[in-house]
């Protein structure tokens, strides 16, 4: 489905585009080098750049839209590894940023790749009519706040104090691993100003989608090491 030329386009753009200067302070640089360094599958940037692409963003343009939504995805996996969260010790077969780096230049670090996505999907969107910017910000604001991501990782923390059954399995992975879906999927294709019938569609797919994503994940984590998985 994904060329090798267009993974390696988007490992050199996530290096490119990373929130780093000249100023930037030893170790927070170094968190934010290593994670844009080493990216794991690439699924979701690579849906936004794919579409983007398709909707009629130059090449440049898709290249950021696609780093934006791979920097919420890398900051949202530096503050889920640290051990107030889930207590991780290895990602992607590396010792996790907090480990090397330290809780605070993590924190921080996953604070810049926030603020860069935003910047870098802004950006990105600036052309485009007030309606489509608009609804851009109603779309990050729902796969990432506490309808989304936030809210489903709240959920995960609490897993345990509740009922363990299928249907809370199921939220959970729908307001994470399915709202980044929406974000890789409907958040480009706002680009072509889809139908509400077509957004309906598009949504569904993603939270179907995001379930079965979820389920092979969480069996491959039973059964291959992390270096298999690419965690």
């Amino acid at each position: 489905m994904f060329s090798q030329d267009s993974t390696n386009t988007l490992i050199r753009a996530l290096r490119e585009n990373a929130p780093v200067g000249t100023g930037t302070e030893p170790h927070l640089l170094a968190v934010i080098a290593d994670s844009a360094a080493h990216p794991g599958r690439l699924v979701r940037a690579r849906l936004v750049h794919a579409a983007a692409l398709a909707h009629g963003l130059d090449s440049g343009t898709a290249e950021q839209l696609a780093c934006s939504v791979e920097y919420f995805h890398l900051a949202s996996l530096l503050l889920d590894d640290l051990p107030c969260m889930d207590d991780a010790e290895t990602r992607r077969g590396r010792p996790c940023a907090h480990r090397v780096h330290g809780e605070a230049s993590t924190i921080l670090a996953a604070l810049a790749f926030i603020n860069r996505a935003y910047a870098l999907a802004n950006l990105a969107f600036a052309p485009q009519a007030p309606a489509v910017r608009v609804s851009a910000h109603l779309c990050l604001d729902a796969c990432l706040g506490t309808a989304g991501l936030v809210g489903g990782q709240a959920l995960d923390l609490r897993f345990a104090e509740g009922a363990a059954d299928a249907r809370a399995v199921a939220v959970v992975a729908m307001r994470k691993t399915a709202a980044l879906f929406w974000l890789s999927v409907v958040f480009p294709a706002l680009l072509a100003n889809p139908t509400a019938a077509e957004l309906h569609e598009l949504k569904a797919l993603c939270l179907y989608w995001g379930l079965a994503y979820q389920a092979v994940d969480d069996l491959s984590d039973l059964l291959a090491s992390s270096i298999e998985t690419g965690k």
